[in-house]
């Protein structure tokens, strides 16, 4: 078979740009091209992407051509996205093309495997910008009914899926997507992360976009709380992340914070500097309103790392039994939830323990056979 994937959203090493939807593309394609050892691939990236990731994707596998399309244009984005690309899609002549962003150009009609992450901007469209009606009224629906196979993140994501729009269940799937994290650097490099971003000492971590849904005004006030109730703690909170959508009021409070140097914000940070943090924590908390899988979940407890996050979407169901759940609309408790995980070591061994068997499910390789396979 010839297959096509569509990797313009695709983590950019070099850059260091993109967040969980990106990174997921990245992993996607790196393990499809590792496994699969028949099948021709034709990668859509776009011009400007770092030569580091397509090394990094491709590997060894010789059987690769990598097609390089525009960005679109501010004042075209319709020409470009759905005229235009489909164009590039079509003239490859592919046996399958897949779209692991949600959309497929909405003017490509070949055979198609449409990847959803969530649903979010249907179920809260407060939390997202104006002005995507077209995404969100025609293209999404379109791509989800055209495609020849849907898959999705999680069992929130595909219940969302069958609820918002007219979709044949039998050719929806879910398939988790894997959790790959590694501390690929030497102690001197970890002791100058540990340095540069002052998490010598007990520390909480978030890392995420700095947006409405991820409920950080909460988590502040959380923290305010825990720290007010118990005077001789010494924890600090480190929040990571690239300001994103409607993110001045939370940038402010965060500011206002660091005055007291025990919240710090440290803003966007490298895969290497990411896994640092997290694995050095004494708790990943996750307090986010709604996620469509909650990537960092899975991967704080791959790196034995007790989790406090959200009894909520497809946190409940990712983190299952293996995290402290909380309300995420409820600082009192999520503040309660910090003392019981940094001082019960019980539940902290119970937490690492369960977290570590948990992420066993989610696997790139499990998940690339079950594409392969589904493509088949």
């Amino acid at each position: 078979m010839r297959i096509g994937i569509d990797c313009r959203q695709i983590y950019d090493v070099q850059k260091n740009e993109g967040a969980g939807v990106a990174r997921y593309i990245f992993h996607l394609v790196k393990n499809v091209l590792a496994y699969d050892e028949k099948n021709e691939f034709v990668l859509f990236c776009y011009g400007d992407l770092g030569s580091e990731t397509i090394r990094k994707v491709k590997g060894g596998n010789s059987r690769v051509k990598i097609v390089k399309v525009l960005r679109a244009e501010s004042r075209l984005p319709l020409w470009t996205n759905h005229v235009g690309f489909a164009f590039a899609v079509r003239k490859e002549k592919l046996d399958w093309a897949i779209f692991p962003a949600n959309v497929m150009p909405f003017f490509y009609f070949g055979k198609a495997l449409v990847v959803v992450h969530d649903l979010a901007i249907y179920r809260h469209p407060k939390w997202f910008p104006g002005g995507q009606w077209w995404a969100r009224r025609v293209v999404v629906p379109a791509s989800v009914k055209r495609a020849e196979a849907v898959v999705c993140v999680s069992k929130n994501t595909k219940q969302d899926l069958l609820t918002l729009f007219s979709v044949r269940p039998e050719k929806v799937q879910v398939i988790y997507p894997g959790v790959e994290v590694s501390i690929d650097c030497s102690s001197a490099e970890e002791a100058e992360v540990v340095k540069k971003y002052g998490a010598a000492g007990d520390y909480l971590f978030f890392i995420g976009t700095i947006e409405p849904r991820k409920n950080i005004a909460n988590l502040l006030k959380a923290f305010h709380a825990f720290i007010g109730e118990n005077e001789e703690e010494k924890v600090k909170l480190i929040v990571a992340g690239a300001p994103g959508w409607k993110c001045a009021a939370v940038l402010k409070m965060l500011g206002h914070e660091n005055r007291f140097a025990r919240v710090s914000y440290v803003g966007a940070v490298s895969d290497k500097e990411r896994n640092v943090l997290m694995k050095n924590c004494r708790a990943f908390v996750f307090p986010s309103y709604y996620e469509g899988f909650g990537l960092p979940v899975a991967e704080a407890m791959a790196l034995g790392v007790p989790v406090i996050t959200s009894d909520n979407s497809s946190l409940r169901e990712i983190a299952d039994d293996a995290a402290v759940l909380v309300d995420p609309h409820d600082p009192a408790a999520l503040a309660r939830s910090f003392k019981s995980v940094l001082h019960d070591k019980v539940l902290r061994y119970q937490l690492i323990s369960r977290g570590k068997e948990r992420v066993k499910l989610f696997d790139w390789q499990i998940m690339v056979e079950k594409i392969v396979e589904l493509l088949k």
